[in-house]
């Protein structure tokens, strides 16, 4: 199964679990769109998720920051091309074995088309969908552990795509 096939998949029997979510929209769950970055797990809000694309080498543009890594033309829009890793300054700490694999599991999540941005994140990986009701809390705020006792960050992407130090992307 080619990789553009096997994403297809995913993103068909997501959309099928988001209805099933909605259908049972009388429990308050949020559900979540679950990623990796740099070996840490974050969550989007699926109602502020767009599409998944696979990975595409952006085209660099100079004088921008570390972070933004350049523009793709993603079916026929062209879309700034972000790293969450170099925004949140998050280490690698990958060895060449584990860099390969990510350049093979690599997406990148558009936001959802109501926020009105043109930018998709660069994630190492996705997880899947995570629901809220079966989490517990932490101590950290925005962070939540699910059954396995994996640690996860929420990332409002809203707020993220309002905030002026994100959408200033010039050095």
């Amino acid at each position: 199964m080619s990789e553009k096939e096997a994403l297809s998949q995913f993103q068909t029997r997501l959309a099928g679990r988001l209805q099933s979510a909605e259908g049972n929209a009388g429990t308050e769950s949020a559900i979540w769109l679950a990623v990796e970055i740099a070996g840490v797990g974050f969550m989007f809000p699926l109602n502020y998720s767009g599409e998944i694309f696979p990975w595409f080498e952006p085209q660099a543009i100079p004088y921008t920051k570390e972070w933004f890594l350049g523009v793709a033309n993603l079916r026929g829009a062209l879309c700034g091309v972000v790293s969450l890793a170099k925004y949140f300054d998050l280490p690698a700490t990958m060895d060449s074995q584990d860099m390969t694999k990510i350049q093979m599991d690599r997406r990148l999540i558009g936001f959802h088309p109501s926020l009105d941005l043109n930018t998709v994140l660069a994630v190492d990986k996705l997880v899947g969908l995570k629901n809220r009701q079966q989490m517990t809390g932490t101590d950290v705020a925005g962070q939540h552990r699910d059954q396995q006792g994996l640690v996860w960050q929420e990332i409002d992407l809203r707020m993220l795509a309002q905030n002026p130090a994100f959408i200033s992307i010039a050095q």
